[in-house]
């Protein structure tokens, strides 16, 4: 995962069962590269008084790299051997920048590649190397693939049962048969985790059966549920929170008091989205030196409130949690954060009052609970699994937040430098062509919600806009109606100046180079002659 599995989300992850953690995907070139000690410090923090990578509080940890570069993945690994217990090599990502840099599962077409760097850490770095793969649509060439990592010294597999392709709202379902035939082929004689099709937490044991793996890797059902192994481990959990730092179980313990009611303390899988966002941040404001970036904290907060937002409500709290962040410090970044997370509080425990939410539900819940209880309905206030797997008449509220995650995730994998280049040589890859920005609303355009007699605008930027209403019909009411400027429309366009104007400035710098070089190419064919 790409800035989503840093220090403090794995901590939180083990508190609640989890016993093996991974770090995010790092870029061996970027990391192994005695000019970018910003990359490395800002990604894995191995200062004298970091708790990353140190026992008992961040291990068994793998470190997981993006490569495609046997010795520059050797030198990114050789500078984390002694915090980790394993590297892992990523043949699993299947986005489009991983398509670009031949990374991830675009080496899945490369087995020499791949053999070869597996082959050389195997043989000149003291710990395990291990991979993640995914399957390809035939049987046999999944299992020659599985056997030709392996036979290269890969000391672990992970299986992701999903071919390349399936991304996104696209996944569709993981193949456990595969990850099976996987298993029965090299289970003897290596660990497979099987991933994939594990969205809650009633899905890890028949994950286990029907693969026949050793263990469960959670990547997107963690992100929306960090309690997905606690059914499993609960007692593992509670040992491990015991053996934090004094200020940090402190911290954590004010977060308790939150609850309210008996609950199940061995099988409880879902709880109020508040209490683990306040964990969450708990956690971030106690680590000893490790700076938790501000993107990762707003990301997981976003994840951790889907259910809420998805279900129509408190849709003003966005916009807040968008805007939040801003202090000149990491304290009062953390601050401006928890403000929104208790706000969020004070709204759910007022839906709890007037019957929106069922009786005695502000606690966490155990799937056997929710079935008896609630009729098999997750309460909006709890974190639980993201389906990605939309139905025939989807939701129309959910649709934009869906469609939302997708393009952050992508983005989040890419620099800004890497999108402005990209526009600055294909001008066709902008989002929007300059006659249909400013075009006019047509009437079958979804009006806003300022008019009463229609439908809310259901355009996933309207909840961030005062008026509530998408650019198109906010830039309408600033016109006609006399509104009030909208901060966060304004906002976008400036933003949008700015870029139009770097991207000119990229293309600017080509040109002279371009016309640089071809003088000197000149000169030289003289001189030649």
């Amino acid at each position: 995962m790409v800035d989503q599995s840093e220090l403090a989300w794995r901590i939180l992850s083990r508190v609640h069962g989890a016993t093996l953690a991974y770090t995010p995907m790092f870029h061996a070139a970027l990391f192994s590269s005695s000019d970018s000690t910003r990359y490395q410090e800002a990604h894995f923090d191995m200062s004298p008084t970091s708790l990353e990578g140190v026992a008992p509080y961040d291990r068994p940890l793998v470190v997981q790299f993006c490569a495609n570069d046997k010795d520059l993945w050797l030198a990114a690994a050789k500078k984390v051997e002694g915090r980790c217990d394993a590297v892992d090599l990523n043949l699993g990502c299947p986005q489009g920048i991983a398509k670009k840099g031949k990374y991830g599962a675009f080496l899945m077409d490369e087995w020499e590649l791949v053999g070869n760097m597996i082959s050389h850490l195997h043989t000149h770095l003291a710990i395990p190397v291990i991979a993640k793969l995914r399957v390809f649509p035939t049987l046999e060439r999944t299992l020659a693939y599985a056997t030709h990592i392996f036979e290269s010294g890969a000391q672990l597999l992970t299986i992701h049962g999903r071919v390349r392709e399936a991304k996104g709202r696209q996944a569709g379902f993981a193949s456990w048969s595969k990850i099976n035939s996987i298993t029965s082929l090299l289970g003897a004689k290596v660990p497979i985790l099987a991933n994939g099709g594990v969205p809650a937490s009633e899905d890890v044991e028949p994950c286990l059966r029907e693969t026949g793996a050793l263990g469960v890797m959670s990547a997107e059902g963690n992100l929306y549920n960090p309690m997905l192994f606690s059914p499993s481990n609960a007692t593992g959990g509670r040992t491990y929170r015991a053996c934090l730092p004094d200020a940090m179980q402190a911290a954590l313990a004010e977060c308790d008091a939150e609850l309210v009611g008996e609950w199940d303390r061995e099988q409880a899988a879902y709880a109020p989205a508040t209490f683990l966002a306040a964990q969450y941040l708990a956690i971030v404001r106690t680590l000893p030196s490790t700076k938790t970036s501000p993107s990762a904290i707003k990301a997981h907060l976003y994840k951790l409130f889907r259910p809420i937002w998805s279900h129509g409500r408190h849709m003003e709290l966005r916009e807040t949690l968008g805007t939040a962040g801003k202090g000149a410090t990491d304290s009062q970044r953390v601050a401006d954060y928890s403000a929104v997370v208790d706000r969020m509080r004070e709204c759910l425990q007022a839906d709890l009052a007037e019957g929106l939410l069922p009786p005695n539900s502000y606690r966490p819940l155990s799937h056997a609970e929710v079935t008896a209880s609630f009729g098999g309905v997750i309460p909006y206030s709890h974190c639980q699994p993201y389906f990605r797997v939309a139905a025939a008449e989807e939701d129309a509220a959910s649709a934009p937040l869906a469609s939302n995650d997708e393009r952050v995730s992508e983005k989040r994998a890419r620099s800004p430098t890497d999108l402005l280049q990209d526009e600055a040589e294909d001008p066709k890859k902008t989002r929007i062509s300059t006659t249909d920005r400013h075009a006019a609303p047509t009437e079958n355009k979804t009006p806003c919600s300022r008019q009463s007699h229609t439908p809310p605008c259901v355009n996933s930027a309207a909840a961030k806009c005062s008026h509530a209403a998408c650019s198109t019909c906010c830039s309408i009411l600033k016109a006609s109606d006399g509104a009030s400027g909208c901060e966060f429309h304004e906002g976008k366009a400036k933003a949008q100046k700015e870029r139009a104007a770097a991207k000119k400035a990229i293309v600017r710098s080509k040109r002279v180079g371009n016309r640089a070089g071809g003088a000197v190419g000149k000169e030289e064919d003289i001189v030649g002659a």
